[in-house]
C-alpha cells in the first residue's frame, strides 16, 4: 500500500466508490447517495449519514459512521482491509448498514470485476 502512487490511490478509491454505489443500489435500501469533493456520502432516510472518504497522505480510505471513523488500507491481494483487523470494507460497511437500517445487508464488492 505504501508503494502506491497518489494517482493509483485515487484510481483505487474511485473504483471502490463506484462498486459501493452499485452494490448499495442492488440492496434496495432506503437511502440516497452523492459524491461530494471525492467522498461518497450515504444518507439514510431516518437521518444518519455515512461518509466514505479518501485520505491521500496516508493512502487510506476512511468510513465515517455516526459512532466512529474506521480506517482501511489497500492490499493488492485482498482489496480494502480494516486496519484494526475487522475485515474487508464490504464486510464492515455491510455490518454498519445492517445496524443502522435493521435490514439484512450483504454488499458484493467484487473488486476484480471493476
Amino acid at each position: 500500500m505504501q508503494d502506491m502512487s497518489e494517482a493509483e490511490f485515487h484510481q483505487q478509491v474511485d473504483r471502490i466508490q463506484d462498486l459501493i454505489e452499485h452494490a448499495v443500489d442492488d440492496c434496495d435500501l432506503d437511502l440516497d447517495m452523492e459524491q461530494v469533493e471525492g467522498s461518497l456520502v450515504l444518507m439514510l432516510a431516518d437521518g444518519p449519514r455515512l461518509v466514505i472518504g479518501r485520505q491521500p497522505a496516508s493512502r487510506e480510505l476512511w468510513l465515517a459512521t455516526p459512532d466512529a471513523t474506521l480506517h482501511f488500507g489497500y492490499q493488492e491481494d485482498n482489496g480494502w482491509q480494516h486496519d484494526g483487523g475487522e475485515g474487508s470494507l464490504a464486510q464492515v460497511l455491510s455490518a454498519v448498514l445492517e445496524e443502522l437500517t435493521g435490514d439484512e445487508v450483504e454488499l458484493e464488492l467484487d473488486e476484480d470485476a471493476a
